[in-house]
């Protein structure tokens, strides 16, 4: 797992190590407050659940395990478990990002099976439909950006993808989407608009070959969205999260998050006495708005090839 237990020599007084979170819309910062876990469970249709457990301690960056089982309605995402990045320098606009680094590895198997030599086969062997996925929301307005039902931008960098759940706008097979190179990984950018409301316009990239761990300069990637017209320099970077979609299994699932760290470097810096986390902000409109990308299947056909 990827948790380490409380030593059983601790004292009953002693600082907890870690929480359980399963609320549907829980939400606990760790330690040094450098990060905020979300168990985001907005779209419960009572098929399943989700158990959520996460360290505290943060010295190596941020660790949390679910698992989760959903039943019904496998077109739709069910939650988004997360681990979201709290710094007194968001929102900031993105001309005065210097870099953006996220590190870290996951695993994703079938509960019970963590020693399967094909975690993928066993995976779709229970229908798992699910995804791993950093969400980065934007807006020219810096507090819509720090609201993720709000932004008028979401940028999404996936990792892996589970079931043929794909973002919106991908299509089969993408030849001519564009591509970035990032850290040695190929990735390719689609296009197109949510299901909520405001009809947010999402920007995915997704590797074409899923990854396991990562550790690279996320923001190269929303630099390229500058350069090739998509957004603005001018625009705020707010809400920022990394976790897993999850869809659809017919067998409960583990997702395991290990040291996930983020460092985001300025320009210029600003001093803050007491920023509100972004959950604390508003929680019946904000924390339920961490609904990310609406995950469909490809076949669905929904969205847009981005053209260049």
């Amino acid at each position: 797992m990827a948790l380490m237990s409380t030593s059983p020599s601790a004292s009953a007084a002693s600082k907890p190590t870690h929480q359980d979170l399963n609320e549907q819309y829980g939400g606990v910062l760790t330690d040094s407050k450098k990060y905020l876990y979300g168990s985001d469970q907005w779209g419960d249709d009572g098929s399943g659940s989700q158990e959520m457990t996460v360290l505290l301690a943060d010295e190596h960056g941020a660790s949390f395990n679910a698992t989760w089982i959903w039943e019904k309605n496998f077109q739709y995402v069910h939650a988004y478990p997360n681990v979201g990045y709290e710094s007194a320098q968001l929102p900031t606009k993105l001309s005065n990002v210097k870099a953006f680094h996220l590190s870290g590895s996951w695993s994703v198997y079938p509960e019970g099976q963590e020693d399967a030599p094909d975690k993928t086969a066993a995976l779709n062997a229970i229908a798992c439909k699910a995804d791993i996925a950093l969400d980065i929301f934007m807006d020219a307005n810096e507090t819509s950006a720090m609201n993720a039902s709000r932004a008028a931008y979401e940028v999404m960098v996936w990792q892996s993808v589970w079931g043929g759940v794909w973002p919106i706008g991908y299509y089969e097979p993408p030849v001519g989407a564009p591509e970035y190179n990032l850290s040695g990984v190929t990735y390719q950018l689609f296009m197109g608009r949510n299901q909520q409301g405001q009809q947010q316009s999402v920007f995915s990239w997704v590797p074409t070959v899923y990854q396991e761990s990562i550790d690279a300069e996320i923001f190269e990637l929303v630099n390229e969205l500058v350069r090739i017209g998509n957004i603005t320099s001018d625009m705020y970077m707010g809400v920022i999260q990394f976790g897993s979609e999850t869809v659809h299994a017919a067998k409960k699932v583990v997702l395991e998050m290990n040291n996930i760290e983020m460092k985001l470097d300025v320009k210029t810096t600003k001093t803050v006495t007491s920023r509100p986390t972004a959950t604390s902000r508003a929680a019946a409109d904000v924390f339920r708005a961490q609904i990310t990308n609406f995950a469909v299947p490809a076949a669905l056909g929904l969205g847009a090839m981005l053209v260049v």
